[in-house]
């Protein structure tokens, strides 16, 4: 009997309820805990260190969901920095966030329109500096909306926060790393760019192209095509990634333009139960303005 018990609390902690028009469907991944629907979403609205972060650039006095805090994701880019989008560094990170009033303790909920990197783009940097509790809103505003939930336009009380980043080092790669992984047996290299960025012929550096040895998967495949952008089932995107050759034995580092797009997709392989994951920060923004780094294109072969 206790054996039943444990196997039906497992099969409920991997289940998320995905409205479609009006109904639901149950839909299941391995790290499912990273994903919260909008039904528990708008049960713990008012749970203490429930909090939830509104992402966007634009839109939030026009109508957020209840409580959320006001966050522009472009924060996250360091300025200062030679690498365009290159995200910031602990310490201001631990600042923004105690702007921000979150502590260590919070479970932080973040969402954007549903069809943009923002969100993930704060999941990834919350893991990065030592977050053990942060998930990201299936379908976004666009999923509450769509439902008939409420939107409000108050701001959010203020509240106390006290943040204290603890860098998990081993996400992050530098240049010297992806060099000696190209061609690694153990290793893949990729891309979540567009079609068109991979082979070189939309140019967004001084070099177009891709790293060599690297595979390809746009980021936005993974998500349902039509109004609401949910995630799509895991056996599809399992199906995706295989062919893509993206397996869980191999380490994956993941690239984009400014690693906004590789946020996601990060967000994508750990919803998806890979573990061997690690983020190229300085992406093709780096690679693809550094003449001397190897690189191929396929429009000029």
């Amino acid at each position: 009997m206790r054996k039943l018990v444990v196997l039906l609390c497992l099969l409920l902690k991997l289940t998320i309820l995905v409205p479609m028009k009006g109904s639901a469907r149950e839909v299941t991944y391995p790290n499912n805990d990273l994903l919260i629907s909008l039904e528990e979403t708008a049960q713990r609205l008012n749970e203490e260190h429930f909090i939830i972060v509104d992402t966007r650039s634009e839109g939030y006095t026009e109508g957020h969901i209840p409580g959320a805090l006001p966050f522009d994701a472009a924060q996250l880019a360091d300025k200062s920095h030679p690498v365009d989008g290159y995200l910031i560094r602990a310490e201001e990170f631990e600042r923004l966030m105690n702007e921000l009033e979150i502590s260590n303790d919070d479970e932080i909920i973040v969402y954007d329109d549903g069809d943009d990197t923002a969100a993930t783009r704060l999941f990834y940097a919350l893991e990065l500096y030592g977050h053990k509790k942060v998930r990201v809103l299936n379908g976004g505003l666009k999923a509450w909306k769509a439902q008939g939930k409420e939107v409000s336009t108050t701001p959010s009380e203020e509240r106390k926060g006290s943040f204290k980043a603890n860098m998990q080092a081993n996400l992050e790669v530098e240049q010297d790393y992806v060099k000696a992984s190209i061609d690694h047996p153990n290793k893949v290299l990729f891309d979540v760019r567009s079609k068109a960025e991979y082979m070189g012929e939309d140019v967004r550096a001084k070099r177009g192209g891709h790293i060599p040895s690297a595979v390809n998967l746009e980021w936005k495949k993974v998500l349902e095509d039509g109004e609401v952008p949910y995630f799509k089932e895991a056996s599809v995107i399992d199906q995706m990634l295989e062919e893509a050759g993206v397996t869980r034995e191999k380490q994956i580092i993941i690239y984009c333009q400014k690693a906004e797009r590789a946020s996601h997709m990060y967000f994508t392989l750990r919803l998806m139960g890979f573990e061997h994951l690690r983020m190229y920060e300085g992406s093709w923004e780096e690679w693809g303005n550094d003449p001397d780094t190897p690189m191929v294109n396929p429009s000029q072969q």
